[in-house]
């Protein structure tokens, strides 16, 4: 007997299994980890967090500059294990100083999905107007929280 999953479609995105890996931030979930869940079938998630710490581009002094570049690194280097096909999300936290570029790079980065929480995302389709092929994911603790978001993205967005 065979189960018959359910599609998850995030935008033009369809991965082959209904599964979202979680970003788990400060280098747990890194390009690594998000490679091999993106080419077993699932959404591999790089959290955007703290990649700067461990990065080439890190000289001391540039921590944000340095995790701009250290996000479009680390969807390359998911990319080359996932493979075609592998759909590649990036989890940017509302809550840290430089979300807008953290999301900004992640687009830019060639980034599949963005997933966004740790506070509303009321402005990421701002963030991501240049990239209408990357799907957007808040994270939600509340039905009110759903409401308002999407409120805001449809009266301010479309």
């Amino acid at each position: 007997m065979s189960i018959q999953l359910p599609v998850l479609k995030l935008g033009k995105h369809t991965p082959r299994y209904p599964l979202i890996q979680g970003g788990m931030g400060v280098a747990i979930s890194g390009p690594s980890l998000a490679g091999h869940v993106a080419k077993c079938g699932g959404v591999g998630t790089i959290a955007s967090v703290g990649l700067a710490a461990n990065s080439p581009h890190y000289n001391g002094r540039n921590y944000f500059d340095a995790n701009q570049l250290a996000v479009k690194d680390a969807i390359a280097d998911a990319r080359k294990i996932a493979g075609p096909g592998g759909v590649i999300a990036v989890n940017c936290m509302v809550a840290l100083t430089d979300y807008d570029r953290q999301t900004l790079s992640a687009c830019q980065g060639g980034v599949d999905v963005i997933i966004s929480g740790a506070g509303l995302p009321l402005r990421l389709p701002e963030y991501t107007r240049d990239f209408p092929d990357v799907a957007l994911v808040p994270i939600v603790s509340s039905l009110k929280a759903a409401a308002l978001i999407t409120r805001r993205w449809e009266k301010t967005y479309g």
